[in-house]
């Protein structure tokens, strides 16, 4: 089997390049970051045929004889740069997907399945308390869940329309060893790890945290049996102990995690965070049967707060 992973020097990317190295799986890379400097793939440079361009320059030459293509250009900084920039949301968000899907369409003969990493910020519109399950079709409350739910969209017309194979994996709010420092927990795990405070937007609203090595599992089970979900949308979400937690209680474990007692002022709501007047919360349903995590909440932050004290001189 060959794949093409596209943002391959993410901590998505690259994880997913590691694992189906691992798998026997041959891999080609794409990324806009310079191959000397995709520090997150140093464990398998001589590996892996990596081409420097935008994802939204893959052409047919690069998916000719590729059997799976996973879009984990993922690169849109965390909020509140979704919102307060939306038209780099919209141009990172849609472009690339739009110009994979019709490289594919254009594709004579056997074509590669195109794999796209959604995310649960599609689902956010939905009212407080609602069971999110892979049926629900997006009811965005962000412009970057806007954009993740019309890529969703996206891909299953060229799925209808053109027979491109395509299957969606809604990611739960993902974390892990790599992670990128603008993203949640990596910023607790920081402030923490340093003794500084921290301004904590959108208190009581809540994520379904999901450590990166399940989502990676979670991967491996899928490509194993491609064929099964053309067409399908997929919950990739969660934890051992299926716990959902908000903000503020993520903070206040992860000092205590740290023992630093940090300092944690609750900050405002950002665009999107309140439903109805109320902070975003959920409860999850209709797991597919490729998902089985391996890790309790406490257990991820733990492994994820262990790499970050042994690489603090990378966010220095």
């Amino acid at each position: 089997m060959k794949a093409l992973v596209v943002g391959a020097a993410g901590v998505v990317g690259s994880a997913l390049t590691e694992r189906f190295l691992k798998m026997g799986i041959t891999v080609a890379c794409v990324d806009v970051c310079r191959f000397d400097e995709a520090w997150r793939l140093d464990a398998v440079r001589d590996r892996i045929r990596y081409v420097w361009k935008a994802s939204n320059d893959v052409t047919r030459d690069d998916i000719r004889n590729v059997d799976v293509i996973v879009d984990a250009g993922l690169g849109v900084a965390d909020r509140p740069l979704g919102n307060s920039s939306p038209a780099y949301t919209v141009t990172s968000n849609i472009l690339p997907p739009l110009s994979i899907l019709e490289a594919v369409s254009r594709l004579e003969g056997e074509r590669p399945t195109v794999v796209y990493p959604s995310s649960f910020n599609t689902l956010y519109g939905h009212p407080p308390g609602s069971t999110y399950t892979p049926a629900m079709l997006p009811n965005p409350t962000s412009v970057y869940g806007w954009t993740k739910g019309a890529a969703e969209l996206l891909c299953l017309t060229y799925n209808r329309a053109h027979g491109v194979p395509c299957v969606i994996t809604r990611v739960g709010s993902g974390y892990g060893a790599r992670m990128r420092s603008d993203e949640l927990p990596a910023r607790l795990i920081l402030n923490a790890l340093n003794g500084r405070k921290m301004l904590l937007r959108s208190p009581e609203a809540e994520r379904l945290w999901t450590y990166g090595v399940d989502i990676i599992d979670f991967y491996e089970r899928l490509v194993e049996r491609l064929g099964e979900y053309n067409g399908q949308v997929l919950h990739c979400a969660g934890n051992a102990d299926n716990r959902i937690v908000t903000n503020t209680e993520l903070a206040r474990m992860i000092s205590d995690m740290a023992g630093t007692n940090m300092e944690i002022e609750p900050g405002p709501y950002e665009a999107g965070e309140l439903v109805d007047g109320k902070p975003i919360s959920f409860h999850i349903g209709g797991d597919s049967p490729l998902w089985k995590p391996r890790f309790t909440l406490k257990e991820g932050m733990a492994h994820t707060m262990e790499w970050f004290r042994g690489n603090l001189s990378r966010y220095a």
